[in-house]
């Protein structure tokens, strides 16, 4: 039965605009290892000695207490140097006595509190148990061609290559701290009435910090790795062992792995 309802409206415009027949992409497997975990590269406690001059916010005969946390805000690896700089903080809230009145045989007063961010900085080279892997872009190369005409360079043809690649960011997590510090009052004033007894405001805290470090990176690893315990102990019991894997890497300018993954396909 036809469509007795088809109009013939100027204003209708629906139709394909484009329409295309995808054809198959091809794909090489780029096998790199079973398991893409984060990898202990090195471990170790920094020492980080810190001198600083700080001020309450009012003049105080007693510190009471200093509660000290460690914060990093930066661990950058520089490839490939292997040093790594690190940059944080110590948060130190400070509890002290503030006189109030004094009488002749006592002072009075109460407890504030202060709290200041005493910044650190250093950098220090690590011996890696096992090596950040980090790979540089290979440098981009140009093919040029005769022209039998000019007698010369092809101005108008040229093969080139530019390979990129993209590596995991090594990152640290901070295992544990402590803080061993001393506050040294050098610019008190004396309090009338009392021996040993004095007001400041300022003060000298030296810090002596120790940071322990974990540096790791995500690698792709194989079960087959020659550090696996489990494998060196089933080959002492005869059983055969399996060879470990070859995994196709970019270290050539021209050789791309593509065409050695071509052969094998």
């Amino acid at each position: 039965m036809e469509n007795t309802n088809f109009s013939c409206d100027s204003t209708c415009n629906a139709r394909i605009i484009n329409a295309d027949t995808l054809v198959p992409a091809t794909n090489y497997p780029w096998p790199q290892g079973e398991y893409k975990v984060p990898k202990v590269l090195a471990e170790l406690v920094i020492q980080i000695d810190s001198e600083s001059k700080i001020r309450l916010n009012e003049p105080s005969y007693e510190i009471k207490r200093i509660e000290k946390q460690i914060f990093l805000t930066q661990c950058r690896y520089i490839a490939p140097t292997n040093k790594v700089f690190i940059e944080g903080y110590i948060r130190k809230n400070i509890e002290y006595a503030v006189r109030e009145c004094t009488t002749e045989s006592g002072i009075g007063g109460s407890i504030k509190d202060t709290t200041v961010h005493v910044p650190f900085k250093a950098y220090t080279e690590v011996k890696f148990e096992n090596f950040p892997k980090v790979s540089p872009n290979l440098p981009p190369r140009v093919a040029r061609y005769f022209d039998n005409k000019r007698k010369g360079k092809n101005i108008r043809e040229a093969d080139r290559s530019n390979i990129e690649i993209f590596n995991e960011p090594i990152f640290c997590e901070l295992e544990w701290s402590a803080v061993f510090d001393a506050d040294i009052d050098d610019r008190g004033i004396p309090i009338e009435g009392f021996i040993n007894e004095e007001e400041f405001e300022e003060f000298t805290d030296k810090s002596v910090v120790y940071l322990c470090l974990k540096l790791l990176q995500k690698q792709q690893v194989s079960y087959l790795d020659g550090s696996n315990n489990c494998a060196r102990n089933t080959s002492k019991q005869g059983v055969k062992r399996q060879v470990r894997k070859s995994y196709p890497t970019l270290d050539s300018d021209w050789n791309f792995p593509i065409d050695e993954l071509k052969q094998k396909k």
